[in-house]
């Protein structure tokens, strides 16, 4: 919940990870809030108060969880709203907006978003949702300790930095400091 709450406000696409971590780890448990509250909240080692919120936390997550049918896999739905967001700022970047950094670190990352499409049977229903995936399966791989190729390190690395850009410019967006080029600067 703390950290949750922190990278929502500092990095959305750290959050979206970190929300589907939390599922996991929820699944993991079975949906059991007290398996949960003895495996994850209580170590920690934080005041009762904040126990209990970050139990009740939980408690939200595992009904809504359950309401949306994710039991066995899928995503929180306001969480894949916050995909839409980035894809949306993504097709922008690389349209409308015209931010050339942003198009040229696109355009080192296309092919590798292109193959993990293919690897992965087209799961995603967008690019920033592939590169999402790719890093979540990347740290799944790692927690495991499974050997990884030195080509998917550095298709990772390029997943990363292309999020990082476009992290910087949601941040931007949401505080009313990204500049949109108007009809006539373009022309």
């Amino acid at each position: 919940m703390l950290i949750a709450q922190e990278k929502k406000k500092t990095n959305i696409a750290e959050y979206i990870l970190y929300m589907w971590q939390i599922e996991d780890i929820i699944r993991s448990n079975n949906f059991d809030l007290t398996q949960i509250n003895d495996t994850v909240i209580k170590k920690f080692n934080a005041p009762l108060s904040v126990q209990y919120d970050m139990k009740l936390w939980y408690q939200n997550l595992i009904e809504q969880m359950m309401k949306e049918g994710i039991a066995d896999k899928g995503h929180l739905k306001n969480t894949m709203t916050y995909i839409d967001e980035l894809n949306n700022l993504h097709n922008s970047l690389l349209t409308t907006i015209q931010d050339v950094q942003y198009q040229e670190k696109y355009l080192q990352t296309k092919d590798n978003i292109n193959n993990f499409i293919i690897k992965s049977g087209g799961e995603g229903k967008n690019e920033i949702h592939i590169c999402l995936n790719a890093l979540y399966g990347y740290l799944l791989l790692k927690l495991r300790k499974t050997e990884i190729s030195q080509a998917t390190k550095e298709a990772m690395i390029t997943f990363s930095t292309l999020l990082a850009i476009l992290v910087d410019r949601y941040n931007k967006l949401q505080k009313g400091e990204l500049t949109i080029l108007s009809e006539e600067k373009k022309n």
